[in-house]
Order: C-alpha cells, then sequence, then structure tokens
C-alpha cells in the first residue's frame, strides 16, 4: 500500500484486506492480530492498522482486549442461525422494494442470478450458495436505491459473509422449480410472489 495515499484511504485498504482474510478463512478464529506484524505485511503505519481493527471490532469480527489481544472471534451457533433468518428476510425486503423501480437490465440480472443459487443448491455447496446469495443482496440493494439499505449492506458486508457459512435452500429436492417460479416472478416484478417463494425456498413460509 502506499503510504502516501489519504489516511482514510490507507484504513479502508486494511479494513478491506482484514475482512477478506477474515471471510475466506486466511485469518481464522482465534487468530492473534499484532498491529505491527499487519502493518509491516501492508507496509503502512500502524495507525490506519488500529483504525481497521476497530471497525472490525464494531461489528464483532474481531475481539479486542486492552493490553492483552486482539484476535479473530468464532461466531456462535445462534449468530449464525441469527444472520441466517437475517439475510432471508432482507433479501425479501430488498426485492419488495427494488422490483417497482428496476431497470428491465436490473430485472434480467436478478433472475439471472438466480441460476448461481439454483446451481449451488443442486451441487449441495453452501460457499458456492453464500456467494451466490450474497451477490443477490448485493444487487436488488444497489438497485433499490434506497440509501439506509445501501449504507447498511456497506457496513456489515464481511459480517454477513462471514456468518452465513454453512447457508442452503430447506428444499433442496424441490429448489429447481422454485428457482424458476421466483425467476419469472422477478421479471413479472410481483413483488408478493417473489417474496413468498423466497421465503418459502428456505423454510420461513
Amino acid at each position: 500500500m502506499d503510504e502516501r495515499r489519504q489516511p482514510s484511504a490507507l484504513v479502508d485498504e486494511a479494513y478491506s484486506a482484514l475482512g477478506e482474510a477474515i471471510v475466506d478463512g486466511r485469518l481464522r478464529p482465534g487468530d492473534r492480530l499484532r498491529d505491527v506484524e499487519l502493518a509491516a505485511h501492508m507496509g503502512i503505519s500502524r495507525t490506519p492498522v488500529r483504525e481497521a481493527l476497530q471497525r472490525l471490532a464494531a461489528i464483532r469480527l474481531v475481539e479486542i482486549s486492552p493490553h492483552r489481544f486482539t484476535r479473530v472471534t468464532a461466531p456462535s451457533d445462534k449468530e449464525i442461525a441469527d444472520m441466517q433468518d437475517y439475510t432471508v428476510h432482507m433479501i425479501a425486503m430488498t426485492m419488495h422494494l427494488a422490483l417497482p423501480r428496476c431497470s428491465d437490465e436490473d430485472v434480467t440480472e436478478g433472475a439471472r442470478l438466480l441460476t448461481g443459487l439454483m446451481d449451488a443448491a443442486r451441487a449441495n455447496s453452501s460457499p458456492a450458495y453464500v456467494d451466490a446469495g450474497f451477490a443477490l443482496l448485493a444487487h436488488f440493494t444497489r438497485a433499490s436505491e434506497n440509501i439506509v439499505l445501501v449504507e447498511t449492506l456497506k457496513q456489515t458486508t464481511f459480517l454477513v459473509r462471514r456468518n452465513l457459512r454453512g447457508w442452503m435452500c430447506a428444499h433442496v429436492e424441490d429448489c429447481e422449480e422454485l428457482f424458476l417460479l421466483l425467476a419469472d416472478g422477478i421479471r413479472e416484478r410481483d413483488t408478493a410472489l417473489a417474496a413468498h417463494l423466497w421465503l418459502r425456498l428456505h423454510g420461513l413460509y
């Protein structure tokens, strides 16, 4: 990283680098995070690294005990279950808000993104399902043009992606049919049908 960049940009880059490392498992639960070592590895001073760690602590990806340790947290079973519940409902709500105001291109892309979810469910691959589900959430969040939704996703992206581990649709045996119906609902901008099918796919309706 280039130390000549603005301090806020260095904090953002350190935050993104550390967040991605936690999400993809390069930094595992319990790993100690030493700002001196991280700063040296990133080629920046300790100050932006410390600020990035504080931001990660604010969303519970990092635990800081002053003068003792800073380490990666381990999500509890409840935190994982709560995140799955939150994400399913958030996607349903976001589709409901976005579909009436989406461009035709946004609608087409939303329906296309369901293919990734359907393929992941068919392969029984939770990592692929999480990636595809987050892509769907991010797409309709942007399309909604709702400032609150956009900012909420920005602040919680790493937490959502990390705590969704193990997520999968509840009806694997008939999910393909439900996903195809959901794609039709999105194309028709039928907000009630889209939300209903999405919740049904995840055992919440």
